[in-house]
C-alpha cells in the first residue's frame, strides 16, 4: 500500500489576495448599457479597481450570457444591477446558469451582486469595500455584533459556539425584546453601539423584506389578525407591525462590517415574492403567487446597504436561518474571498440535490402556489425528501452582495474549526481508499452548525476533497468500513479552478447537539491521467541546511524543464505553504515564520506526485 501524505481537513480554493491585483478572470457582468446611467459608475470602479473585463447582458435572459461566460471563464463575476432587477426568479435563473458553464453540476465561477437605490448608493457600496481593502481591513480584530429576537432585552458579550475559538478581540449580541408594545426596538436603539465598529454582524432571524419581526403571534395568532393581501395596506403605518425596520437601520453606519442576515426575504431589494411565510406583515395571498414592488426606504436590503457595510449576505425569499450560520462558519473555516464563500452554498443545495444540477422553481404573479420550490433533477425526487421539500429552495434563495474577491477574514483561523477531515490512500494506480473523520465537541462546549436538514434531520458531515493531480474521474464508490450508522453517503465530483473536488457528504443519526466521534472509509475506482513511468520514477530530492532556522533549499531532478508544484505541511497534516510554477531544479524556502517542528513537503508535477520528503525547522 502506498499511502498518500495527503491529510485534507478542507478544501480551499487557492488565490492572491492583493487589492488590485486580477487578471482577465474577473468580469463584471452587467444590465446597464448606457454609460451615462449614474449605475455605471458603479460598473467603472469595479473594472478600474479589479482590472475586469465588462459584459453587458439581459437580467430578463439569463441564459443567453452562459456561450459568452464559457468563452470568457472567469474565475470571480461581480454583477451590477439595479435594485429591480435583483428579484427571486432572476436569483434561481443566475445560479442554475452559473452550474452549466461545464458539465458538472456545481457553480463553476464565484459571484456577487452589486446594487443599491441610487446609482450613488451603489458606488458607495463598492467604495466601502475599495477603502476597506486600502485599509487591509483582514488586520483588524475580530469584532462580532448582532441583533437577534429575544424573550427579554439584554446585550450578551461571549460567543457561545465555534467562534469562542477565534477569541474575537469583541463580542456583543442585542437581544430584543419581542412584544407588541416596542420595547425591543428601542432596547435596540439604545445599544446600537454594540453593532458600530465590527467586522461582522449576525442579524436575525425571523423577518421580511421590511424588518426583523419582534412582535407577539408571527403568522399564527398576531394582533390584529393577518389581513386578506392587500398591496395598499403593507407600507400603510396604520397595518405596521412591531420590528426593526429598514427606518431604524438606515441612519446607522456599520463600516466596516460584512452583514449575515438570516430572516426570511431580507435580502429582496425592490420586488417582494409575497408568500404565506410573511402572511403577518404582507398579506394573506390565499395561495397565489404575488409580487409587489417596495419603496426604497421600506426595503431592509436597500437600506442596510447605504450604512457603510462591505458585504451582505441575506436571502432573497423564503430561508431558514441555520444557513446564515453556515455561512459564518465557512467564512472562517476556509478563511477565503466572499464569492468563495456564497459559492459553497451554492455547493450546498446541489449536494441537497443528492450531487445533481439544482432545478428551482420559477413563480409566477397571480398563479396558485401548490408544491415544493424545488423540482426533480437526475436522482433527485423532492417529494421523496420532506426536508429538502420545505427547506432546500431557502438555500437556493442565498445572496451575496459585495464583490466576490473581497476576504476580510483571510487571518481569523483556528485549526479548532476543522472538525471534518480526511486521508487518502493510494492501494494502487487506479484505487484509492478515503478515510473521512469527524470529531466535534458537545454544544455546551461549543456549537458547529451541522444540521442536515434536507434529508433525516440529523447530523451531516460534509468535506470537499481536493484529489490527487492525477486522478481525473471516478468509475465507483462505496463504503467500506464505518465506526457507527448512517442514514445516507452522497458523493459528487467537481472540475473546478483546474482541480478536481470530490464532494463528500454523510447523513448520521446523532444528535447534532452531542459531542461525535465518526470516521468512516471509502473505496474508489478512478480513472488517471498519469504516466506510470514517469510517477513510479521518483525524483532524487536533497535538502540543506536540514534541520535549518531561517532558510532551506530542495534541490531536484528536472532534466525536461517541467513546472512543478510545492506543497508544505505541518505535522497534523494542514497545509502551511503551497508554491506554484517552479521552472528549474532548486527551490528556496523561508523558514523563518514557520514554527519550530517536522514538516513535510510533496513536489508535485503534471503528472501527480513526484516526490516528497521532510524537513525540521529549529
Amino acid at each position: 500500500m502506498k499511502k498518500l501524505f495527503i491529510v485534507l481537513f478542507v478544501c480551499t480554493l487557492f488565490y492572491t489576495n492583493k487589492a488590485k491585483s486580477q487578471s482577465s478572470t474577473y468580469v463584471v457582468l452587467t444590465s446597464i448599457s448606457d454609460t451615462t446611467d449614474s449605475y455605471y459608475q458603479a460598473v467603472l470602479a469595479l473594472k478600474n479597481y479589479r482590472n475586469a473585463q465588462v459584459i453587458q447582458f439581459n437580467p430578463s435572459d439569463v441564459n443567453a450570457i452562459l456561450p459568452t461566460l464559457i468563452s470568457a471563464a472567469p474565475r470571480y463575476v461581480a454583477v451590477v444591477v439595479k435594485p429591480i432587477e435583483l428579484y427571486i426568479n432572476f436569483v434561481r435563473q443566475f445560479l442554475m446558469m452559473s452550474t452549466n458553464v461545464d458539465s458538472d453540476p456545481f457553480s463553476d465561477f464565484s459571484y456577487g451582486f452589486i446594487t443599491g437605490a441610487t446609482g450613488q448608493d451603489a458606488l458607495n457600496f463598492v467604495n466601502n469595500i475599495i477603502n476597506a481593502e486600502s485599509q487591509n481591513i483582514q488586520n483588524f480584530p475580530l469584532n462580532v455584533g448582532g441583533c437577534v429576537a429575544s424573550s427579554l432585552n439584554f446585550v450578551y458579550n461571549y460567543p457561545g459556539d465555534y467562534l469562542t475559538y477565534l477569541n474575537p478581540n469583541n463580542y456583543s449580541q442585542i437581544y430584543m425584546e419581542t412584544n407588541n408594545s416596542g420595547t425591543g426596538t428601542n432596547f435596540f436603539l439604545s445599544n446600537t453601539n454594540s453593532m458600530m465598529n465590527k467586522k461582522l454582524l449576525d442579524i436575525g432571524h425571523n423577518g421580511d423584506p421590511h424588518m426583523i419581526w419582534l412582535f407577539e403571534g408571527g403568522n399564527s395568532t398576531p394582533t390584529p389578525p393577518v389581513w386578506l393581501y392587500d398591496s395598499t395596506k403593507i407600507e400603510n403605518p396604520a397595518y405596521a407591525r412591531v420590528g426593526l425596520s429598514s427606518y431604524n437601520i438606515s441612519p446607522l453606519n456599520f463600516y466596516p462590517a460584512v452583514a449575515f442576515n438570516g430572516a426570511c426575504h431580507s435580502g429582496e431589494p425592490k420586488k417582494v415574492m409575497v408568500e404565506g411565510d410573511i402572511a403577518a406583515t404582507f398579506g394573506d395571498t390565499q395561495w397565489q403567487e404575488k409580487f409587489y414592488t417596495m419603496s426604497d426606504s421600506f426595503s431592509f436590503a436597500l437600506s442596510i446597504l447605504k450604512t457603510g457595510i462591505t458585504g451582505y449576505f441575506a436571502p432573497c425569499g423564503a430561508n431558514n436561518a441555520n444557513d446564515q450560520s453556515e455561512e459564518i462558519y465557512n467564512a472562517f473555516l476556509f478563511h477565503e474571498p466572499l464569492g468563495d464563500i456564497h459559492k459553497r452554498s451554492v455547493d450546498g443545495v446541489v449536494m441537497g440535490f443528492l450531487g445533481n444540477r439544482p432545478n428551482l422553481k420559477m413563480y409566477v404573479d397571480g398563479a396558485m402556489s401548490y408544491g415544493s420550490d424545488i423540482l426533480s433533477s437526475g436522482t433527485f425526487d423532492p417529494n421523496d425528501w420532506s426536508g429538502a421539500y420545505s427547506m432546500l429552495g431557502g438555500k437556493a434563495n442565498r445572496v451575496y452582495f459585495g464583490d466576490p474577491l473581497f476576504n476580510p477574514y483571510q487571518n481569523n483561523y483556528s485549526d479548532s474549526l476543522n472538525i471534518t477531515k480526511a486521508v487518502i490512500d493510494s492501494i494502487s494506480s487506479n484505487y484509492v481508499n478515503i478515510t473521512v473523520s469527524f470529531i466535534k465537541p458537545d454544544a455546551s462546549i461549543a456549537y458547529f452548525p451541522v444540521w442536515e436538514k434536507f434529508h433525516f434531520g440529523d447530523t451531516r458531515i460534509y468535506i470537499p476533497i481536493e484529489l490527487p493531480a492525477w486522478i481525473s474521474d471516478i468509475s465507483t464508490f462505496s463504503v467500506i468500513d464505518s465506526s457507527g450508522p448512517y442514514y445516507l453517503v452522497i458523493h459528487s465530483l467537481e472540475h473546478f479552478n483546474g482541480k478536481t473536488i470530490l464532494h463528500v457528504e454523510v447523513d448520521i443519526p446523532d444528535d447534532m447537539y452531542s459531542a461525535i466521534n465518526y470516521n468512516i472509509t471509502f473505496g474508489i475506482n478512478v480513472i488517471t491521467t498519469r504516466n506510470e513511468n514517469i510517477i513510479t520514477e521518483k525524483q532524487n530530492i536533497s535538502i540543506f541546511p536540514n534541520p535549518s532556522v531561517t532558510h532551506t533549499t530542495i534541490n531536484f531532478s528536472n532534466p525536461n524543464n517541467e513546472s512543478f508544484s510545492l506543497i508544505i505541511f505541518n505535522l497534523i497534516g494542514q497545509i502551511v505553504s503551497k508554491i506554484d510554477g517552479i521552472k528549474n531544479n532548486s527551490i528556496r524556502i523561508n523558514t523563518k515564520d514557520l514554527k519550530s517542528g517536522v514538516y513535510f513537503f510533496q513536489l508535485q508535477n503534471q503528472y501527480g506526485i513526484a516526490g516528497n520528503g521532510k524537513f525540521i525547522r529549529e
